[in-house]
């Protein structure tokens, strides 16, 4: 399980840090500020270390995360995601939940 977050300078996502991650989270904000974003960067990280973990001769984790962020965002190059206007607030709007019983 997920026990923490950080993006950094990350697409839309300029900083962000999540702890205290539980079983169920919710994720909200207005449209087009970074939702889906987030979902694919938690995905792209699980699915690198799944396939570093499960390859008979395996490539570099380096490596295999490259070619997941490539697939996954569809992006030319790696360097796309990252981020280079330092000035956006995108991120400030999304609100992060773990919901407790």
């Amino acid at each position: 399980m997920i026990q923490s977050v950080q993006l950094h300078n990350f697409g839309p996502i300029e900083n962000l840090a999540w702890s205290n991650i539980g079983p169920i989270n919710m994720v909200i904000s207005p449209n087009a500020l970074g939702k889906t974003f987030l979902l694919k960067a938690l995905y792209t990280a699980i699915r690198t270390l799944e396939t570093y973990r499960c390859e008979d001769e395996p490539s570099s984790l380096s490596t295999i995360l490259a070619q997941k962020l490539s697939r996954t965002f569809l992006c030319d190059k790696i360097g796309d995601l990252v981020t280079k206007e330092p000035t956006r607030t995108y991120f400030n709007h999304l609100l992060l939940y773990t919901v407790t019983s």
